[in-house]
């Protein structure tokens, strides 16, 4: 009990930092895109609008805001999920925001694009830094 009173302080905001670590780490890893807008996609859609919306005079505690209500409504999401999970509406607690997308025809070839051909960006970074060293003259002669 001691330990309690001594470091209650401590063991409450690492309790409170750990459950945000873990909602970030929820929401970092669930699907981005999807057709029916399911799980955390309204969510930051939402605060993608709220944050275009803000004003030149106080931008930052306008964004600051509009991620703060982001995190309550992912919050939202997750309990939503284990709500329906305890009534029997879903299989699992998370199965609202962890599903397989149903992605429109123009992003599923786009995913499908990325699957099968290696990133061009870094082919033409890696070229573009190939042709700097040979105009250097590092690379000439061999």
């Amino acid at each position: 009990m001691s330990f309690l009173k001594a470091h209650w302080f401590g063991l409450v905001v690492s309790l409170i930092t750990a459950f945000f670590i873990l909602v970030f780490l929820i929401v970092l890893f669930a699907p981005r895109q999807d057709e029916l807008k399911r799980g955390f996609i309204p969510c930051t859609e939402a605060m993608a609008e709220e944050m275009f919306a803000c004003e030149s005079n106080g931008k930052a505690l306008c964004m600051l805001s509009a991620v703060v209500k982001n995190n309550f409504c992912d919050i939202d999401v997750i309990g939503a999920g284990l709500k329906s999970w305890l009534l029997g509406k879903q299989p699992r607690p998370w199965s609202n925001y962890y599903f397989e997308p149903q992605l429109s025809e123009e992003e599923a070839g786009a995913e499908e694009y990325r699957k099968t051909h290696p990133d061009i960006g870094a082919q033409m970074k890696k070229l573009n830094d190939i042709n700097m060293l040979d105009k250097d003259g590092i690379n000439e002669g061999q």
